[in-house]
């Protein structure tokens, strides 16, 4: 088969409702979708980038797809040629390599609600779904004391994660912070400071968390939680690998991705026997585009009945 081929698709999908974070409202994301085929068998994969991660962009890897010219040999070769500088690309293309693993997965983990707009509304609905962990979205203009308020009338059983997604300045991540301390329901605050910012030195690690700033394993040094997104963190077995030589606490992240994706990311997010509460709560918020196929709940399960082959070719 001289090395394998492939095909690919560019996919965009629309958000019900604009989603808002630290780096700005986002109304749609592009997804590129991967069909590989060598003497493996099928494979498929999803490259997924998301807002503020430094990583490659959707135009980005489309050009490398295109000048690989159908062959798996060559955009492998390209890929790793790249030196990381294709993270998206090499999850999607490590989704291929083990799809006959992840199409298998029917396991299931427990999964943290996501409020996009931290009310005492959306907190109660959420709650009545059945999640026990929630993660609220904040922001510079968000009141400390309110979502203070908001924690303290949940039920006792709840716990809470606070994402401010870099939009926080030193002074007011310092104020979070403490907040997050002096409530035993906060797991953590997760990344109040943008990419970079020297302010983490001063906030310690214990109730903090990186998401934007971990990205994939070498990246930084961080004695705190870790927050991976399976679509962004690079190539699978080199993310494995690191982990088994890492105690650090580790929670798995969507980043809203098609069925591929999520298929994929929850099966990774499986293989770690410590992977715990997982933040996989990211149906149903885009248009009806049929590229979800998984339910919804606090409970996050792999999908055996998904014929991923039609899939495909609805999407094509």
């Amino acid at each position: 088969m001289n090395g394998g081929k492939f095909e690919f698709l560019r996919v965009r999908r629309r958000f019900r409702q604009p989603v808002t974070t630290g780096h700005g409202t986002v109304e749609s994301v592009d997804r590129i979708l991967l069909r590989t085929e060598d003497e493996a068998g099928i494979g498929f994969g999803e490259a997924a980038p998301w807002p503020g991660f430094p990583t490659e962009d959707c135009d980005a890897i489309a050009g490398i797809l295109r000048s690989a010219r159908g062959s798996l040999a060559h955009l492998r070769a390209s890929v790793a040629a790249s030196r990381g500088s294709f993270p998206c690309l090499s999850a999607a293309l490590s989704s291929c390599a083990h799809w006959g693993e992840i199409e298998a997965f029917t396991g299931a983990l427990p999964c943290a609600g996501l409020v996009l707009r931290p009310t005492a509304e959306a907190v109660a609905e959420k709650v009545r779904a059945g999640y026990r962990t929630l993660k609220l979205k904040i922001a510079a203009e968000t009141d400390p004391d309110a979502v203070r308020a908001l924690i303290q009338a949940a039920p006792a059983d709840a716990s809470f994660r606070l994402d401010a997604n870099g939009g926080l300045t030193l002074e007011q991540a310092r104020a979070w912070t403490e907040l997050v301390r002096a409530l035993p329901a906060c797991e953590f605050l997760e990344q109040p400071l943008p990419v970079g910012h020297p302010g983490y030195a001063s906030l310690g690690t214990d109730k903090v968390a990186l998401d934007e700033s971990f990205l994939t394993p070498g990246g930084v040094d961080w004695a705190g939680p870790i927050v991976v997104k399976p679509a962004l963190v690079g190539d699978w077995d080199e993310f494995r690998n690191w982990r088994r030589g890492h105690a650090d606490r580790v929670t798995y992240s969507s980043c809203f991705e098609t069925a591929i994706g999520r298929q994929a990311g929850l099966w990774l997010a499986a293989q770690d026997p410590a992977a715990g509460t997982i933040g996989f709560d990211t149906l149903g918020r885009f248009e009806m585009d049929g590229r979800d196929r998984h339910e919804a709940g606090p409970m996050a399960r792999g999908r055996l009945d998904v014929s991923w082959h039609e899939l495909w070719a609805e999407m094509t």
